[in-house]
């Protein structure tokens, strides 16, 4: 059965890179208009614009550093890529962070960190990147499974 909406498979795997940046922009509203949330739901949407805000730039990096390595890669390659993208987004952020830091330790070095804080903060942001990394795989790859059964999607195999 063939849709009316038909995408590749390919462009709809780049597409859903802007769903970690998105998702918490649509989100943010919730925290600043006066909705009566439940506490945990109240936590959750906390959680999610905080990751958003924290890792933003360096989801950015990690995205503009996937689409100049993925130029001339098979769909595959970069469905690939997009599997192991929450372990480079721990690569990226420890990058960021460590120069963050050092640039502060330059700028102001009486505000200087040390080694170990700086480890200590890279290290309590693991879970998290982790957690919502392969969330939002997961998320990604269920939706495509969803779409090409509804024939919304070309194979990979098809284009």
């Amino acid at each position: 059965m063939a849709s009316c909406f038909e995408m590749k498979e390919s462009r709809f795997y780049r597409l859903s890179l802007v769903l970690p940046l998105a998702v918490p922009v649509l989100i943010a509203p919730l925290l600043v208009l006066d909705f009566q949330l439940p506490e945990w739901l109240g936590w959750v949407v906390l959680v999610t614009v905080y990751s958003g805000i924290i890792g933003g730039l360096p989801y950015l990096v990690l995205v503009g550093l996937l689409f100049w390595w993925g130029r001339r890669k098979s769909d595959t390659q970069f469905r690939r890529a997009l599997i192991f993208s929450p372990i480079f987004m721990l690569a990226v952020f420890a990058m960021l962070l460590v120069l963050a830091t050092s640039c502060e330790g330059w700028l102001r070095p009486e505000d200087a960190l040390p080694a170990s804080e700086v480890l200590r903060m890279l290290l309590s942001c693991v879970p998290f990147i982790l957690g919502f990394g392969y969330f939002y795989v997961l998320v990604v790859f269920e939706a495509a499974f969803v779409l090409r059964r509804r024939g919304a999607l070309m194979p990979l195999r098809a284009i």
